[in-house]
């Protein structure tokens, strides 16, 4: 029986999907916050079995589209969930990286510049 890890269902794009268009509306209209997270980011959402993959690439202007990059400086791995819910400020990334439940790949520092991201969309009230 064949596992559904690579499957992309509706219901796991449709939560975070709307957070990345935001992002990328929200950091093309801040070229302060592109130049310091100037890296390519590869999200990996899982929701059950289940695991979507984003790229935001941000070397060259704004990149950001549903599946994996060619070469991530940075692969962060946490549930759909708790993605929306840090996104929307309801819980602090460090948290979810302190309790296990966002792991980060590659460059720390890559990860720590996605909080002045963070902040654009939090204010944009999603």
């Amino acid at each position: 029986h064949e596992s559904n890890t690579l499957a992309s269902p509706q219901s796991l794009i449709m939560a975070s999907k709307p957070i990345f268009e935001e992002i990328k509306s929200k950091v093309e209209g801040n070229p302060a916050v592109l130049k310091k997270v100037k890296a390519v980011y590869e999200w990996q959402l899982t929701k059950g079995d289940a695991t979507v993959k984003w790229t935001m690439d941000f070397k060259d202007g704004v990149k950001i589209q549903e599946g994996a990059p060619a070469k991530a400086d940075c692969t962060i791995i946490m549930s759909e969930e708790d993605f929306v819910k840090m996104m929307k400020g309801a819980v602090s990334s460090q948290s979810l990286f302190l309790k296990g439940k966002m792991k980060v790949k590659g460059g720390l520092q890559h990860a720590m510049k996605l909080g002045e991201v963070q902040k654009l969309v939090q204010k944009a009230k999603l």
